[in-house]
């Protein structure tokens, strides 16, 4: 399991090292992107602010929108083949964009894009 977060990965890292499993866990901070994603097979893209009912809604794609394009650039060049899951709200404009990113790439593949 590898984790990726700008500032609290290794903290969020040793508290699922705990967990019982034959896995290793490992945690990666900003510059370490690439590192994160060697390797992976699944991607799961739950980056910046979830929503809340006092957030509108172009505010909060004007503050995920970046942070989700350029996960899909660091995808799209160190892991193409990994299926990719974005819950990174608001979902319908997210997911889009890490496919245009991808098609951008010409590595976009829709069965792998969730």
């Amino acid at each position: 399991l590898s984790l990726y977060n700008i500032s609290r990965a290794p903290g969020i890292t040793a508290d699922m090292s705990h967990v019982v499993t034959a896995g290793e866990v490992n945690g990666y901070i900003l510059e370490k992107l690439g590192n994160a994603l060697q390797g992976t097979k699944i991607i799961v893209i739950a980056a910046g602010i979830p929503w809340k009912p006092n957030i509108v809604q172009v505010n909060l794609f004007n503050t995920n929108a970046p942070i989700v394009w350029d996960l899909a650039q660091a995808v799209g060049k160190d892991t193409p083949e990994a299926h990719i899951l974005i819950i990174s709200d608001p979902v319908n404009s997210t997911v889009l964009i890490v496919t245009e990113v991808l098609k951008k790439a010409s590595k976009f593949n829709p069965a792998k894009v969730w």
